[in-house]
């Protein structure tokens, strides 16, 4: 990457971080973290969504155990209060990079459209 792009992507990092979509995820991840029952649900779900990822990627199919177990932790993520703050703000902060990305990514579309 040239140094003009470097410090243009330097840039909007730096304007990523001090958006409020981004602080707001922060605030929300950082209060996750301090309840402990509701942070270890968001864990286990991001550990078993891996492992599945995982086994798929290596051509094989879940269990019925593991995805019943996945669900499970699923249904306990939707009760949280805590978890549901934080993937709104997930969503918020990735609409902003999707509308970041189809406006660097405009003239390319442009040019096959044309």
């Amino acid at each position: 990457m040239n140094e003009k792009m470097t410090a243009t992507v330097n840039q909007l990092q730096s304007e990523l971080i001090a958006s409020d979509e981004f602080t707001e995820i922060q605030a929300a991840f950082a209060d996750l973290k301090k309840n402990v029952d509701d942070y270890k649900v968001f864990n286990d779900f991001q550990e078993a969504q891996a492992k599945l990822q995982q086994k798929q990627m290596q051509g094989s199919q879940p269990t019925q155990e593991e995805i019943q177990n996945i669900q499970a932790i699923a249904g306990k993520m939707r009760e949280s209060k805590l978890i549901s703050n934080l993937m709104t703000k997930e969503k918020a902060l990735s609409q902003l990079l999707a509308d970041i990305n189809n406006t660097v990514t405009k003239p390319i579309s442009d040019l096959y459209r044309s």
